[in-house]
């Protein structure tokens, strides 16, 4: 499906990780002794189209089973502002993508630790309040302020993962020497090196960050460093999920658990972010049939245009 502008569509799992609080996994897929099929040089075979359709609409935290007044602050305000930004949300079906015929039920996406919440550190917390206005197109004063999914650069990682309202497929394909893995979401295209290549040097940041990879038996593991200051705070409530600054790293697990199913697994540290690492897991849906649209996005950056003039409206 082509997405063109929006402002602001709201994830599946959404209004509350960033911006608010989201809900979150419990144990998704288990790791099992499937014997995978192998590609004719021997590595598990990965390739084909994948989504994440499956766990549609599961949140990404459990709720907090006692919440504090500040919760409960925070809570409220990111009602009011969603509902000053969409009065009415079903507007969004015109949207939505259809969810797959498999559910896989999981309590939140957040499957480590076991309560499912995020460990996040006050000084993050903060961040997240701060930047939270701005998310549903309040306060804004420049194009700095709006996320880089809004002016249609990335959507960022490990944000892609996560199961939105339209766009969730993902198609892997491989060579003995690389993984690359193609992003419904901006079409963002992502090569992760097998060759035990060093890592880029830490001074050399991206978006995306600097993937490497490597064979543990029948997974691929990716580890994911050099992520970009840029990256923290432009990425929507799943996006960034309040992370993604310099320091943070990533370990991701990609396990086959059957022909159609990859354990898909994200583990996040970050000191300033986080107060422990936690983990992300996600079953992605083998979908051969699934077609892979262009990804607009707003062309000519138009929508980038009319959302600034829409902040500008009433000053």
């Amino acid at each position: 499906m082509q997405a063109i502008n929006r402002f602001r569509i709201p994830a599946c799992a959404t209004a509350a990780v960033l911006c608010g609080l989201l809900a979150a996994p419990a144990a998704a897929q288990a790791p099992s002794d499937f014997d995978p099929p192998h590609t004719p040089w021997g590595h598990p075979d990965l390739q084909g189209i994948w989504t994440s359709n499956g766990v549609m609409g599961v949140p990404a935290e459990q709720p907090k089973e006692v919440l504090t007044a500040e919760d409960i602050a925070r809570q409220e305000r990111n009602e009011a502002l969603r509902n000053q930004q969409e009065p009415d949300r079903d507007v969004n079906i015109v949207w939505d993508e259809p969810e797959t015929e498999r559910k896989i039920s999981q309590p939140s996406l957040v499957v480590d630790p076991p309560n499912g919440r995020i460990p996040i550190t006050a000084e993050m917390q903060q961040a997240v309040d701060d930047w939270g206005p701005s998310h549903y197109g309040i306060g804004i004063t420049s194009w700095t302020d709006l996320d880089l999914w809004d002016r249609c650069i990335t959507k960022g990682f490990p944000t892609v993962m996560a199961p939105m309202g339209y766009n969730n497929a993902y198609e892997i394909m491989q060579t003995p020497d690389y993984v690359l893995i193609r992003y419904e979401i901006i079409h963002d295209m992502r090569i992760i090196p097998l060759d035990g290549r060093a890592p880029l040097h830490e001074n050399i940041q991206q978006y995306w960050g600097d993937s490497r990879g490597r064979w543990e038996g029948n997974t691929l593991v990716v580890e994911v460093t050099n992520f970009s200051d840029k990256t923290f705070g432009t990425q929507q409530p799943l996006g960034s999920y309040r992370g993604g600054g310099s320091g943070m790293r990533v370990v991701e697990r990609f396990t086959l658990t059957d022909e159609n199913t990859i354990d898909y697994r994200a583990t996040l540290e970050d000191p300033r972010a986080f107060t422990a690492p936690w983990t992300l897991g996600i079953p992605l849906i083998r979908d051969n049939s699934y077609v892979i649209y262009e990804y607009a996005c707003h062309e000519g950056n138009y929508g980038l245009e009319h959302i600034l003039s829409a902040a500008f409206k009433d000053r």
